[in-house]
C-alpha cells in the first residue's frame, strides 16, 4: 500500500512539476519577429484540402479573400477530393469570381500519398510560389495570417512555421487545443520541434521539394507529422508561432465519437516522437488514472494535488489565451479538468481498441 501511495505521489508529482515548467518557460514572441519581414512580398501559394466540406467551405474561403496580402502574388488552389456533396460546385464558383483561386478535381493517387497527403500532392505541383500555406477547410485563417507565418521564416534554415488554431463556439474542446499547442510551442523554443499542424502550417517551397513531396515519402494519416518528420532530417529547423495574427478558429467536432477518432489518429502520430517527448505524454496520460486512485486511498493528499494540478494548468493556459487577445473564462476551467479527466481516460481505452481510425469518411 505505501509503495503504491508513493507510486502515485511520484507521477502526480512529476506532472505538477512539468506543468510549473511550462509556466516559467513560456516566452510569447509578440512583435519580436518583425524584423524578418521582407520588404518584398513572395508569390505564396495557399493548399486547401476538402472532402465533402458544404457546411463550411464558404466560410474558409471568405476568410482567405480577406487576407492583407496582395493577390499578385497570391494564389490559392482548393482540391476537391472525391466529394459526394456540393463542395465541387460551391469551390468552383468562387473560382469563377476570382483570378487567384483555382479548383483541382483530384482524380487518382500520387506515388505513395493518399487522402489528404494526395490532394496536398497534386495541388503543391501546380503550385508555383515560394512557400507553400497549408489550412483546412472548416478552418477560418486570421486577415494577417499570411504575413505572420512570414515572419517565422527568420534565415533559410527554417523550413516549415506552424500557426495556432482554436476551435469555435466550444470552450472545451477550444481550451484542449491551446493547452496541446502551448505544451509544443514551449518545446519547439528549447529546440527540440516535435510536430507541426496541418491546418495551419506554411513550408517553403524548397524544403518541400527536398523531401520529394508527398508523393515520395512513406503516407500516413498523420501526414503533416510524416512531413515534418522527413523535413528534420534534412536538418532544416521548424518555428512554433504562438500570436493572434496567426490564430485560425477550425469547427468543433460534431459528437465523442469524431474526438475519440481525432485523438486516436493524433497518438498514432505521437508514439513515433522522440522517446523522452513520449515519456513526458505518458505521463500526463497516466496522470487522471493516478490522482482518482490517490483521492480513494488518501484523500487529502489527492485532494490537494487535484488543487495544484487545477491552478497550474488553468494559469498556464490563461496566459496562453491571454497571449492570443482572448478573454479568459476562469470558472469554467475547473469543469474543464473534470473534460480532461473523461477524455484522456476514454481516449486512451478507444486507442487500444483493435478498430480502424475513421477520418474524413475513410477508414485507416
Amino acid at each position: 500500500m505505501i509503495l503504491t501511495i508513493i507510486s502515485l505521489l511520484f507521477v502526480t508529482g512529476a506532472v505538477l512539476c512539468v506543468d510549473l515548467l511550462l509556466i516559467i518557460l513560456w516566452k510569447p514572441e509578440g512583435n519580436s519577429l518583425a524584423k524578418y519581414v521582407s520588404k518584398e512580398c513572395p508569390k505564396v501559394s495557399v493548399l486547401v484540402a476538402a472532402r465533402n466540406e458544404q457546411a463550411t467551405l464558404e466560410r474558409c474561403i471568405n476568410a482567405l479573400l480577406e487576407l492583407e496580402y496582395p493577390t499578385t502574388q497570391l494564389e490559392i488552389f482548393i482540391g476537391n477530393d472525391h466529394s459526394t456533396d456540393s463542395t465541387l460546385e460551391i469551390a468552383q464558383s468562387y473560382a469563377n469570381k476570382y483570378e487567384h483561386i483555382s479548383v483541382v478535381d483530384i482524380q487518382g493517387n500520387l506515388g505513395h500519398a493518399r487522402g489528404k497527403a494526395n490532394v496536398l500532392a497534386h495541388l503543391a505541383n501546380l503550385a508555383s510560389g515560394d512557400f507553400l500555406f497549408i489550412t483546412d477547410a472548416d478552418v477560418a485563417v486570421p486577415h494577417g495570417w499570411i504575413k505572420g507565418m512570414l515572419q517565422g521564416f527568420k534565415n533559410n534554415k527554417v523550413a516549415i512555421v506552424t500557426g495556432v488554431t482554436g476551435i469555435e463556439n466550444s470552450f472545451y474542446q477550444d481550451t484542449d487545443w491551446l493547452f496541446a499547442l502551448g505544451m509544443v510551442k514551449v518545446i519547439t523554443d528549447l529546440g527540440q520541434p516535435v510536430t507541426c499542424m496541418g491546418n495551419n502550417m506554411a513550408i517553403s517551397k524548397e524544403a518541400y521539394m527536398s523531401v520529394g513531396g508527398y508523393e515520395n515519402i512513406p503516407f500516413s494519416i498523420t501526414e503533416d507529422f510524416e512531413l515534418f518528420k522527413q523535413v528534420r532530417k534534412k536538418k532544416y529547423d521548424v518555428v512554433q508561432l504562438y500570436r493572434n495574427d496567426v490564430f485560425g478558429l477550425s469547427l468543433p467536432a460534431a459528437n465523442i465519437h469524431q474526438i475519440l477518432n481525432q485523438r486516436k489518429r493524433w497518438m498514432k502520430g505521437a508514439v513515433q516522437l522522440p522517446f523522452p517527448i513520449v515519456s513526458l505524454l505518458a505521463l500526463q496520460a497516466i496522470y487522471y488514472p493516478a490522482i482518482v486512485l490517490l483521492l480513494c486511498l488518501v484523500p487529502l493528499y489527492g485532494i490537494i494535488l487535484a488543487l495544484l494540478k487545477i491552478f497550474l494548468q488553468s494559469y498556464f493556459i490563461r496566459k496562453a489565451q491571454i497571449t492570443l487577445h482572448k478573454k479568459p473564462i476562469n470558472l469554467k476551467f475547473i469543469k474543464y479538468e473534470a473534460y480532461s479527466l473523461l477524455l484522456s481516460m476514454a481516449s486512451s481505452i478507444f486507442y487500444l481498441l483493435p478498430i480502424k481510425t475513421v477520418w474524413k469518411g475513410r477508414k485507416y
